[in-house]
């Protein structure tokens, strides 16, 4: 992503109409249904200078899967055309944040994307399909596009906003983080 984040926009989600001429879409609800029919629509999301992406106390660098998914990533990256970069980071960020989940014996989420089973059920995707990481990493991509597709001015900082919290209406600490992961590539760290 050249230009400090900038991504490109376009694709199924703004649809023939472009975005323009989509609807404007703030509920989270709302937001999920386009994302889960592929149907036209624009996400604002404002930037938030106040947005913290500095590396938390709990952030745990060992824990981070990118090399253990990393044919995956860049196959189902490639596939979709979606930044591999801004996948890792994703990764990066759920895996060496959302580590705790190992200790419940049922979690919400399902990592190396950390795709939350119930919330996106209109795909059809069970617990046992995001178990397999090849499948899980697929369902995160294609949120990632989808969502990507309908933000206005798209950043890695708001697309990964979105990723964590429909609802958002600026960039988050989470998104802002992801951002700052994205440039860095800690991953490469070993």
């Amino acid at each position: 992503m050249a230009g400090g984040g900038r991504m490109e926009a376009g694709g199924t989600g703004s649809g023939a109409m472009g975005q323009d001429e989509a609807p404007v879409l703030q509920r989270s609800a709302d937001r999920k249904r386009s994302i889960i029919k592929d149907t036209p629509a624009v996400f604002e999301v404002e930037a938030n200078s106040e947005a913290n992406g500095s590396k938390p106390i709990y952030e745990l660098h060992e824990m981070n899967e990118v090399f253990e998914h990393a044919v995956d990533i860049l196959k189902e990256a490639s596939a979709q055309d979606v930044d591999h970069r801004l996948v890792m980071a994703i990764v990066y960020m759920e895996t060496t944040h959302g580590y705790y989940d190992r200790l419940h014996p049922r979690p919400k989420t399902v990592l190396p994307m950390n795709v939350h089973v119930s919330y996106w059920s209109g795909f059809g995707w069970s617990r046992e399909d995001l178990q397999v990481p090849a499948t899980n990493i697929r369902a995160g991509v294609t949120l990632l596009k989808r969502i990507s597709e309908r933000v206005k001015e798209p950043t890695v900082a708001k697309v990964a906003t979105l990723y964590n919290n429909l609802s958002a209406e600026q960039v988050s600490g989470y998104g802002a983080r992801v951002q700052k992961i994205y440039e860095e590539e800690p991953w490469w760290d070993l």
